[in-house]
């Protein structure tokens, strides 16, 4: 939904029955129940039920925004913005405080990014040909020491650089016999939900309500899956497209684990890649788990550039972790 916010707004608090998106699993350490968001000074809105997020815009004489508030992520996620740059950073962290959020998230154009660090933010990595063919620099605010440092940052490092040492490694674009790929329609949303639960403790996004796949399928997201022989859903991914960019990002990547070593998943990428090329998408990226050495090889074999990583960025399998963020120009 969409809650538009304009410098005057009388103190408030509306409450209404739970219309956000619902989480995937019990985040972590959250209150799931009732969620209190502050929006503006005087302006408090209460949910009911499971909350993901909620988005909405500011519209201010000196700027505007559009965010989301990301109480499962507890960050402030910048989805666009426009005008004087202190009078923003200032407004994001009002926010981001009286939310009890210590993260702020923005990917800026090469013109804007610096501007921001003097406010406190740092360049996390780059996102290339992420805006129309061009680079976008993704800056961060971090709000507390505990979301800043990263226990596991070395080991990461250390993966990547390891990975990045070796040849890439061309696999078979051939299925195993009798299994068979397709992009998903909303009759595959069962398998796809069951899949999803199964895989991930906590997903930063909620996967297994089949009402959020089916608006996500009906907003410009690509899902495609594999079955086996048995005619069993054993592999997916999604490619989420931003049309106003031209890019994708290449997200809810999962395999059940017995599955695992075939090669599906570049397979997958593979078939949305050839999808996204046919609506002239220039860009595809994706967030891969830091710790995870066998989706940053997927991603790497795929000729995908390594392009930085996001510390503690989305709570995922049961706790947050660090994003490496991996991209790919397709024309």
């Amino acid at each position: 939904m969409i809650h538009e916010i304009h410098p005057f707004d009388e103190g408030s608090i509306l409450e209404f029955p739970q219309k956000l998106a619902p989480s995937s699993c019990e985040p972590t350490d959250k209150e799931m129940g009732v969620v209190d968001f502050t929006l503006n000074k005087g302006v408090d809105i209460r949910a009911y039920g499971k909350v993901y997020a909620l988005d909405y815009q500011i519209r201010e004489a000196e700027y505007e925004i559009d965010v989301t508030v990301d109480y499962y992520n507890r960050r402030i996620k910048v989805l666009n913005f426009e005008g004087s740059i202190p009078l923003l950073c200032n407004r994001l962290e009002y926010l981001a405080a009286k939310n009890q959020f210590d993260k702020i998230f923005i990917k800026a154009t090469s013109d804007q990014w610096q501007a921001f660090l003097q406010h406190g933010y740092m360049l996390e990595g780059v996102i290339r040909h992420y805006l129309n063919g061009t680079d976008a620099f993704v800056i961060s605010r971090f709000l507390s020491q505990e979301r800043i440092s990263s226990a596991t940052l070395l080991d990461e490092s250390t993966l990547i650089q390891s990975l990045m040492a070796q040849p890439r490694v061309e696999k078979p674009h051939l299925l195993p016999d009798g299994y068979s790929i397709q992009l998903a329609t909303e009759g595959d949303i069962p398998g796809i939900t069951i899949l999803y639960s199964h895989v991930f403790a906590s997903y930063p996004s909620p996967l297994i309500m089949p009402d959020y796949i089916r608006s996500t399928m009906q907003s410009d997201t690509l899902y495609a899956f594999i079955k086996d022989a048995s005619g069993n859903l054993v592999s997916a991914a999604s490619a989420d497209i931003d049309t106003k960019h031209s890019n994708a990002e290449m997200t809810d990547c999962a395999t059940f684990p017995a599955e695992r070593g075939k090669g599906l998943m570049g397979i997958l990428l593979r078939m949305l890649e050839d999808s996204l090329r046919e609506r002239d998408i220039t860009c595809a990226y994706s967030m891969a788990r830091a710790t995870e050495r066998g989706m940053n090889k997927v991603f790497y074999d795929l000729s995908y550039e390594y392009c930085g990583r996001l510390i503690n960025n989305c709570d995922i399998a049961g706790g947050f972790e660090d994003i490496n963020i991996w991209s790919k120009r397709l024309s």
